[in-house]
């Protein structure tokens, strides 16, 4: 019996958190309450205080449960990262499933648009404090580091300007492209861009 309550309650997480992502895609996180998520899933608000104590906190198990889904897909997609070449394969990887999934998507937008970051530091340093080192990002750093072992990037590279420059490129041109500013297709434009800066590192 505690198994399948056990059960129920994660089902249950698992609705909150989407109607999360639904609600904070269209109002933002600053306006979404969790009073309109309890009505978006048919819930009382009561039952969704029971499993969160606030809006941050299901704010950033939104983002660890979605961190965990595209880090399961990256791994199908691109088993291995220990070389430049699967660097280059893993971030178009990730573009694939932006552009495949559409709950991915959804959230890559409100992520990227419509959380009020300088005002939501409280968050922003929990995430830093106690995400960062399991964020799909952060892979990228191991794989740099493997390619450098492995004599594939110039000497004297600093490999932290590496994953900035890298990971920045990418989020950039993401943005730009959810804009709706973009006036050539995602996947190219990013593989264009970061096969350009991955040759500038060769050894």
């Amino acid at each position: 019996m505690a198994r399948r309550t056990n059960e129920q309650a994660q089902e249950t997480r698992e609705k909150i958190l989407e109607g999360a992502l639904n609600v904070f895609s269209e109002k933002g996180f600053s306006r979404a309450t969790l009073s309109d998520i309890a009505k978006r899933i048919g819930m009382t608000r009561g039952a969704v205080y029971w499993h969160f104590k606030d809006k941050r906190e299901l704010l950033v198990e939104l983002i660890e449960a979605m961190n965990a889904k595209e880090k399961v897909l990256l791994a199908e997609k691109v088993p291995t990262l220990e070389s430049l070449d699967d660097l280059l394969a893993q971030f178009l990887a990730r573009i694939d499933y932006l552009e495949t999934n559409k709950e991915f998507r959804k959230y890559i937008y409100f992520m990227s648009m419509q959380v009020e970051w300088a005002t939501e530091k409280q968050i922003f340093n929990r995430l830093r404090d106690e995400q960062a080192r399991n964020a799909p990002f952060m892979e990228c750093n191991k794989a740099l580091k493997l390619a450098q072992e492995r004599g594939e990037i110039r000497p004297g590279v600093d490999l932290g300007q590496v994953f900035d420059s890298l990971v920045g490129m990418f989020t950039g041109i993401v943005r730009y492209y959810l804009y709706g500013m973009a006036s050539a297709p995602l996947r190219p434009t990013i593989k264009m861009a970061m096969q350009a800066y991955i040759a500038s590192i060769r050894a």
